[in-house]
């Protein structure tokens, strides 16, 4: 029997990793009505939702698993799993609808698959990650469901108000598809391109026309975000992949993906810059994928990724000089057939440039002549102001109490920090961890990260760090693993991510401007380099083990620091009885 259920799980295994675009949207739409993602009003119909969904799932795995020696056992087992789901819904209605429970009673379910797979010899990578991102996706969900719109938010504003993000998902909910008579500069944020704002407005207009109240539906669309955080992480891993990691390497990679803190706080975005990461991430998997096989079939992915990605956000230019350089490397080397490949370049320009120009440029031609690249600019005389220090300053002062307070730092009352943040590199790491904002992530709105808050930005420096010497050297080393065509790509890419980020620092010198969610595909890959690292020192020596154990040790306790501070910001007190 123990052979029977080896093979039926591995059958349920192989059959969700060979749709794992598929298997993580179903897990995720599975989540959704449970709480409509809206700050903890779960209902009745919340917890039985819940429980008909996890019987459902307990008695397709034990069938499908064959998990038991016969009907009896399988029946026990069965009511054991049902019993555990009433007992954990029970509990975290007890806690006042609490969604970090919901994270720690998931966490516990997949340790225990974790322990079912390794009694019948299937724990293998493949398998472990599949269950690191479910994982990683009840982590996205139990941060939604405490976080609203107005949250760790940029520039979103608030529903039913006269500016911001939220304002212009409002537009196109009332609008349909009527493109803005007016200068778009006149209200914050309405110069975005509108591909984001347009999936928002559909999914509010969805809900509402199927009677859900206006102001729980505008809760409930930031179902979109954490599905495309969620997605990301399966990008991700095709990446990493394609990038030849396998074994632990790729479980850490996989690991610090899974559990970031910015992909957490992202998917809880209300604004475009999650949907822009997504796509960002799908033009560099498509564009690894193409390189192997370039057809004109494989290069249509590549421009609706980018095109659409700037019909999100214009940042998702950023991977446009590294596909060049993948178009003309397979054009030399193919150069006796170049008129195929002028041919496949003429269509990925035809429906990239389009797609992604069309807003920027209806923009330029029409009434208002806004530029291009417009970007709204804060008046010199606001707080976050930081022109007036010399650039060496800003870049190279890592000095000055910036790590006395390990959160994004503001000085007004909101945030109660004791100055501005200037320095960008310090910006991109704190962000990365506590994020942005009036209500961000800091021990002034949360006094319990007294000392956990400070233990994870420490952890999260050294990690960052060793990721960073770990992608440099593996793209300069020609026994990466890579060839050498895939390290001048990812070298771009960083390249130019770093240097837009830091360009932008400049242009734009405000404490705002130095945040991670404008270059955060620098995460999977300064990941990717470390798993690549630890897969090119696999060796016996007392060096080699040392790294390993020590990054082994470091990324684990990253993930744990994480599932700490972000369990902290959300768990109530339990209800006490009375006395």
């Amino acid at each position: 029997m123990k052979q029977d259920t080896k093979k039926s799980l591995e059958y349920i295994f192989d059959k969700l990793a060979r749709h794992p675009f598929l298997s993580v949207a179903v897990m995720c739409i599975l989540l959704f009505p449970f709480g409509f993602c809206e700050v903890s009003s779960f209902t009745t119909g919340s917890y039985i939702y819940g429980g008909v969904v996890l019987a459902l799932i307990f008695a397709a795995l034990i069938l499908l698993g064959k998990i038991g020696r016969n009907l009896t056992e399988m029946v026990v087992i069965y009511l054991a799993c049902v019993g555990f789901a009433v007992g954990g819904l029970l509990l975290i209605y007890g806690y006042h609808n609490s969604p970090a429970l919901i994270l720690w009673l998931a966490l516990a379910l997949l340790a225990v698959f974790v322990a079912l797979l390794r009694m019948t010899g299937n724990l293998s990578t493949r398998n472990f990650i599949m269950l690191m991102i479910a994982a990683g996706i009840m982590l996205r969900f139990a941060y939604i469901l405490y976080t609203n719109s107005n949250d760790r938010q940029h520039d979103v504003g608030y529903f039913n108000w006269t500016w911001g993000h939220a304002n212009y998902i409002e537009y196109w909910y009332k609008n349909g598809l009527k493109l803005p008579d007016y200068d778009v500069r006149l209200i914050w944020q309405h110069y975005h391109p509108p591909l984001h704002h347009w999936l928002m407005a559909l999914l509010l207009r969805a809900l509402t026309d199927f009677g859900m109240e206006y102001a729980k539906a505008c809760q409930a669309i930031q179902f979109l975000p954490f599905l495309y955080s969620s997605l990301t992480t399966v990008v991700c891993y095709r990446i990493f992949r394609y990038a030849k990691l396998k074994g632990l390497p790729v479980v850490i990679a996989m690991a610090i993906i899974s559990f970031h803190p910015t992909f957490v706080l992202m998917g809880g975005f209300f604004n475009n810059d999650m949907l822009c990461v997504l796509l960002m991430m799908l033009s560099i998997m498509f564009a690894l994928k193409w390189v192997r096989k370039p057809t004109l079939l494989n290069i249509i992915p590549i421009a609706l990724s980018i095109g659409l990605g700037m019909m999100s956000k214009l940042n998702a230019w950023m991977v446009a000089p590294a596909v060049a350089i993948l178009f003309l490397y397979v054009l030399i080397k193919n150069i006796k057939s170049w008129l195929k490949y002028i041919g496949q370049f003429a269509v990925f320009g035809a429906i990239c440039a389009p797609l992604g120009l069309w807003w920027p440029v209806r923009n330029l031609l029409g009434e208002y002549k806004i530029p291009l690249t417009y970007v709204p600019y804060l008046s010199e005389q606001d707080a976050q102001y930081c022109g007036n220090m010399s650039w060496t300053e800003r870049f190279f002062n890592f000095g000055s109490g910036q790590t006395s307070f390990v959160y994004d730092a503001f000085t007004d009352p909101n945030f109660g920090a004791p100055y501005n943040e200037f320095n960008p590199t310090v910006g991109l790491v704190k962000t990365s961890l506590f994020g942005e904002g009036q209500t961000a992530i800091s021990d002034v709105h949360f006094p319990q990260l007294g000392s956990t808050g400070p233990i994870l930005f420490w952890v999260g420096v050294i990690l960052a760090l060793l990721c960073f010497v770990a992608f440099i050297v593996m793209m300069i080393s020609k026994r990466s693993g890579l060839d050498g065509i895939s390290r001048i790509f990812f070298s771009v890419l960083a390249v130019t991510m770093l240097g837009s980020y830091y360009y932008f620092c400049i242009k734009f010198p405000f404490t705002c401007t130095m945040n991670i969610r404008y270059c955060v595909p620098l995460i999977p890959l300064f990941a990717m380099g470390l798993g690549l690292l630890l897969q090119r020192f696999s060796g016996d020596s007392k060096a080699q083990k040392t790294l390993r154990v020590a990054s082994y040790v470091l990324v684990a306790c990253f993930v744990l620091m994480t599932l700490v501070v972000y369990t902290q910001i959300a768990l109530p007190e339990p209800i006490m009885p009375a006395v």
